[in-house]
C-alpha cells in the first residue's frame, strides 16, 4: 500500500497530477486544508493546525466522517511533518511519497529532508521519497543500488546522513571510489546520468540522494 504526506508548503512547488496518486492520503497541518479543498479523502489528518484559521479548522470538523484526527498541541519535539511519517510508518506502507515539504522556511526543509537519518525510521527510510516540481530525494542504506532516472531530471547529487564507508558511484558522468570513511555532512552536487540508471553501493551509513533539475 502507498501512502502518500501533503504538508504545507507551497503550492507552485507540487508536481503536476499530483491527487492522480494511488493510495492513502495522510495530511499534515495546513496540508489537510490543501486536500479537503481538492476533495481528496483522507485516511488521516495529523498536527497541530496552528497554521490554519479558526474558521478553517472548523469548517475541517464538520467534514471530517471517516478521517482520523490526530490533534497535537503546538509545543512538541516533533514536526507535523515528522508525526505524518510515524503514523504512515505504523501503516506498514510498501512506498511513502511525501510532498509540499520543500519551499519555504530553509527550517522546515533541512528538516524534512534530514529526519530520514533517525533511527526511528529506519525500516522505511528507504521506501520514502520527498517530491517536488523539480526534485526527487530519496534515501539508502548499506549495500548495492539502483536509481532509476526521472523524466525531468537533469542533475543528481548525492548526501551523506551518517558517517560512510567504501562509498562508490558508477556509470554516472562523474564516478567516485571512496574507501576510506567520510564523515558527514557531506554532499556530491551537480552529478549526472548518462544512461537511465545509475548504480552505487555503500557499506556504512547513509546516503541521501536528489534527482533535480533547473528551473
Amino acid at each position: 500500500m502507498q501512502i502518500n504526506i501533503l504538508a504545507g508548503g507551497p503550492t507552485e512547488l507540487w508536481p503536476d497530477n499530483i491527487f492522480e496518486e494511488p493510495g492513502q492520503w495522510i495530511g499534515a497541518d495546513r496540508g489537510t486544508w490543501y486536500l479537503y479543498q481538492h476533495q481528496v479523502h483522507m485516511k488521516m489528518a495529523v498536527g497541530d493546525f496552528d497554521s490554519l484559521t479558526l474558521s478553517e479548522y472548523q469548517e475541517l470538523q464538520q467534514h471530517f466522517v471517516d478521517t482520523q484526527v490526530i490533534h497535537v498541541k503546538a509545543e512538541k519535539d516533533e514536526t507535523d511533518t515528522e508525526l505524518a511519517l510515524m503514523y504512515a510508518r505504523d501503516m506498514q506502507p510498501t512506498h511513502i511519497k511525501v510532498f509540499g515539504a520543500t519551499g519555504g522556511r530553509l527550517d522546515h526543509l533541512l528538516s524534512n529532508l534530514w529526519q530520514m537519518g533517525d533511527e526511528k525510521f529506519t525500516v522505511i527510510r528507504e521506501k520514502v521519497t520527498f517530491i517536488d516540481k523539480c526534485n526527487a530525494v530519496n534515501y539508502f542504506g548499506p549495500g548495492e543500488h539502483v536509481l532509476i532516472k526521472n523524466d525531468k531530471t537533469r542533475y543528481l547529487g548525492f548526501m551523506a546522513l551518517a558517517n560512510i564507508n567504501d562509498f562508490h558511484i558508477k556509470d554516472a558522468k562523474y564516478t567516485l571510489d571512496l574507501n576510506t570513511t567520510q564523515l558527514m555532512p557531506k554532499m556530491w552536487s551537480s552529478n549526472e546520468f548518462i544512461g537511465e540508471q545509475v548504480h552505487f553501493s555503500l557499506k556504512q551509513g547513509i546516503i541521501m540522494t536528489v534527482q533535480t533539475c533547473d528551473v
